[in-house]
């Protein structure tokens, strides 16, 4: 399977601005060019260099393959990971002996903060005032996320087996869930609302959402907004492995979790 691609130099004069998003003008936004006003007549453009460039996917006939061979084209990319493992261990260890403390002082290594409370009862903050146009943009996505999840709901079932004979079939909620949203340089509130929504749905009791602060040692203001919307109950002010490894085995401050959700996986204790 071929296609071919054109590669633009543009010229010096060719001007480009960045489209800035109105609901988070805050946010840095990548630059575009409005295709439709190019044009591409030939492999060459006035003003600019073009190259024509041919690629290729690789085919196999499955007839002609091995058992062998279709096996080492079926297994997935593996990674080592005894070399981040020997980063990570003595984090997690560390912060299972000295809870807090420990938490403490990765954030301020790893973060560059000095925290004297490093978890929020997300219940005593208020919410946070938001540009009107943000807000009701995070509304109206924690609209849509809430009727795509709670169409997801099980329904209690009962089957009467035979005479005097019930059976159900009852889903109950996960106590206490472990939400990670990232941080730092790249601020994600939209997984605040996408892991926090299913857990206020199903109707778990305690719901930590862990995000390293800011360099003031704040919360990020959207993240609050939606963490305080969705019904998460305490934020961890911490990220990477001391972030996990609080959840995971319960601080002094920080509530043990059953279950740790970020996005693309889950992990249970």
């Amino acid at each position: 399977m071929d296609s071919q691609l054109l590669r633009l130099n543009p010229p010096n004069n060719l001007s480009i601005k960045p489209l800035h998003s109105p609901h988070f003008p805050s946010f840095a936004a990548p630059s575009f060019i409005r295709l439709s006003s190019l044009s591409f007549p030939s492999a060459t453009v006035t003003g600019s260099a073009c190259k024509r460039i041919r690629c290729a996917m690789k085919s196999y006939k499955l007839s002609e393959l091995s058992h062998v061979e279709v096996e080492s084209l079926k297994a997935r990319p593996r990674i080592d990971f005894s070399s981040i493992f020997s980063v990570i261990q003595p984090i997690v260890d560390d912060v299972r002996s000295r809870g807090d403390a420990a938490v403490r002082v990765y954030t301020e290594k790893f973060d560059k903060v000095k925290l004297e409370k490093i978890v929020e009862n997300v219940s005593e903050l208020p919410y946070p005032e938001l540009d009107p146009t943000i807000k009701e943009a995070f509304d109206v996505a924690y609209d849509n996320i809430y009727a795509f999840h709670l169409a997801q709901k099980s329904v209690e079932r009962s089957v009467e087996n035979m005479k005097g004979v019930r059976c159900k079939r009852v889903a109950r909620s996960i106590g206490s869930v472990g939400l990670y949203v990232p941080g730092g340089t790249a601020v994600l509130p939209s997984t605040a609302l996408m892991l926090s929504v299913p857990a206020q749905i199903a109707g778990c009791k305690t719901v930590v959402l862990a995000t390293p602060p800011g360099q003031d040692g704040n919360i990020c203001k959207e993240v609050l907004y939606c963490a305080k919307k969705a019904g998460v109950t305490h934020i961890l002010k911490a990220g990477g492995a001391q972030a996990i490894s609080a959840m995971a085995w319960g601080t002094e401050s920080c509530p043990k979790v059953m279950v740790l959700c970020q996005l693309f996986s889950v992990l249970e204790f």
